[in-house]
């Protein structure tokens, strides 16, 4: 059995497809492609594919992970052409790397994500300052109990590594995050922005912003942050 890991960016109206439909469609990929993916043992075997990390419906990214287990060898390059293939306008991947098959996937291994959220303001005068946001005790979001279904506060200020707010060049203004993106613990970049918007009193609906996800990285013992194709 052999491991493949693929870089692939998701763009335009493409980031309205949901996870588990991207799922399935990665996985007819893989069957138009003819590739001989590796499958589970027991009584319901299924593909050995996972996507690293899911992604809101309504946000892009740029680079986004792909594992894939196969019966026999590929060249990274062909492989990556037979599943570009038969891939829609606005999904493609851009990389292909054979990795060391492990029991683990680099799911295990994913600790923050770096995010840049667009959104139009006025003047300069609307626009947040991240240090006077991020200098509060608490930074609360507001999100759905998993059991009650009820709204409630959950304090997010350690999930926060990095929050910086500027102007583009064409006028709008940005916000560049990298956020706790673990399989336990997960900040979602338009519930911080809600956040933000509410302590500045801003009228803008996070709907209307443009997020994007430029990477995921993992943590390494003394705390320095790696993209996670560097820890293949």
């Amino acid at each position: 059995m052999n491991r493949y890991v693929l870089r692939f960016y998701k763009k335009g109206n493409i980031r309205f497809l949901s996870h588990l439909d991207l799922v399935r469609l990665f996985k007819r990929a893989v069957r138009k492609g003819r590739i001989d993916v590796g499958f589970s043992n027991g009584y319901n075997p299924h593909e050995l594919v996972n996507i690293v990390q899911p992604l809101s419906l309504g946000y892009e990214t740029d680079c986004d992970y792909f594992e894939i287990d196969t019966m026999s060898e590929h060249d990274p390059a062909e492989l990556m052409e037979a599943l570009n293939e038969a891939l829609p306008e606005g999904l493609g991947f851009f990389d292909c790397r054979q990795a060391e098959r492990t029991p683990e996937y680099l799911s295990n291994k994913t600790a923050y994500a770096l995010y840049e959220a667009v959104f139009g303001l006025k003047s300069d005068a609307e626009m947040p300052c991240a240090d006077a946001f991020l200098a509060q005790d608490i930074i609360t979001i507001t999100k759905k109990d998993k059991k009650t279904k009820n709204d409630v506060e959950k304090d997010v200020k350690s999930f926060i590594k990095e929050l910086v707010i500027f102007r583009n060049p064409d006028g709008t203004a940005a916000a560049r995050m990298m956020l706790r993106c673990a399989s336990n613990e997960t900040l979602n970049p338009g519930k911080l922005l809600q956040s933000l918007f509410k302590f500045y009193n801003i009228d803008t609906d996070v709907a209307e912003c443009r997020i994007t996800r430029k990477d995921i990285y993992a943590e390494r013992p003394d705390g320095e942050l790696v993209p996670l194709f560097r820890t293949y």
